[in-house]
């Protein structure tokens, strides 16, 4: 389990915050690879769930990969409203839930099939890091649809659930 945590942090490294503008999808074919590889290697040492969790998060990258969502291309305008400031909230990134160990291992490319397997396995915590990250998805999603008329308001409700999962993790974990 270890070495699945470490593999999901690499991804959360590999992929990087979306205003940064990069060409990821190389880098991202090659996670998933990786990801196929390492399920394939640890079979038989972790629940068949966890190599079938593992599977499906690899499809599911190589899915959006496909879609162009770590590609420059995909990176969507900013707005100055809210952006500026979670921005500034937060050393430069909208995408600040990444960074912390409340939703560690959950993204908003994978918040539909990751589910917290090791440590503090708490539903509601699952519950609050599908709402932020899910949040996040449907403001990326409108940003590669050209949608911007919605931005703020999903920005905001991202930042807002994430707050509340970081402000549960710390109850929880009195941090």
């Amino acid at each position: 389990m270890k070495r699945l945590l470490t593999m999901f942090c690499a991804l959360a490294a590999l992929t990087g915050s979306p205003l940064f503008a990069q060409d990821n999808g190389a880098a991202m074919a090659e996670v998933v690879r990786q990801l196929r590889l390492t399920a394939d290697r640890m079979e038989g040492q972790l629940p068949a769930s966890d190599i079938a969790d593992m599977r499906r998060q690899a499809d599911d990258l190589e899915r959006e990969n496909k879609l162009g969502a770590f590609s420059a291309s995909s990176a969507p305008p900013v707005s100055k409203r809210a952006a500026e400031r979670i921005a500034a909230e937060h050393g430069g990134r909208l995408d600040w839930l990444d960074q912390h160990p409340a939703c560690v291992g959950y993204g908003w490319e994978n918040y539909r099939t990751f589910r917290l397997a090791s440590g503090d396995r708490d539903a509601e915590r699952d519950v609050l890091c599908q709402r932020a990250f899910g949040n996040y998805a449907a403001y990326m999603a409108g940003q590669r649809a050209g949608d911007f008329a919605g931005s703020d308001a999903l920005r905001e409700a991202y930042d807002k659930a994430a707050h509340a999962a970081v402000d549960f993790f710390e109850r929880r974990t009195g941090g």
